[in-house]
């Protein structure tokens, strides 16, 4: 979408047009434009949050971590610089295991996103049975190097906590064989 479309989406949006009818209008306005509806979603959303406009989905994300007290990793493949593993642990979750570290599960989701990233969640359990989210990771494969990797990034925010004395996992063989490499 170019800065002209951009400026027209702003303009009828803050004249109170709603998205299907600025879609018909920038097709009218700009013969041989290949603007679609999402497309004009995507700009009023950069539009409503100035912020965003230019950062890519990741530095979105990295910022929100950087300004809400999270304890985030990020792994980047070293051919394309882009990001192929996420780490992060909220400053309050931390503090709760500090007191509760006897007791790790570890549960994988596969591909809940639009990315198609494996969700690993790190969760403990308190003296009184209610269980507390640790840290989270997505991880672009499910790989025995990416399970160590966040395994170890999980360690090192625990370091000055005990060592859990019980870790379950879902049956998943290579998660299982990285608990064991790294506790």
């Amino acid at each position: 979408m170019t800065n002209v479309e951009l400026d027209l989406v702003a303009t009828l949006n803050r004249n109170g047009i709603r998205p299907s009818q600025i879609h018909t209008a920038i097709r009218e306005q700009f013969h041989g434009s290949k603007c679609k509806i999402k497309d004009i979603y995507n700009a009023l959303s950069k539009i409503k949050d100035p912020e965003k406009i230019g950062d890519t989905p990741m530095k979105v994300l990295e910022n929100f971590f950087h300004n809400n007290g999270f304890m985030f990793y990020t792994r980047q493949n070293s051919s394309t610089d882009r990001t192929k593993d996420i780490f992060f642990c909220y400053n309050k979750s931390h503090k709760i295991w500090r007191a509760f570290s006897k007791v790790l599960l570890i549960d994988t989701t596969h591909n809940p996103n639009m990315y198609k990233w494996s969700l690993v969640q790190f969760v403990g359990v308190t003296s009184t049975s209610k269980s507390f989210y640790i840290a989270h990771t997505f991880l672009i494969r499910e790989t025995e190097k990416n399970f160590t990797w966040a395994l170890k990034k999980l360690k090192r925010i625990l370091e000055d906590c005990m060592e859990p004395h019980v870790i379950r996992t879902d049956v998943d063989r290579t998660l299982m064989k990285s608990c064991n490499v790294v506790f």
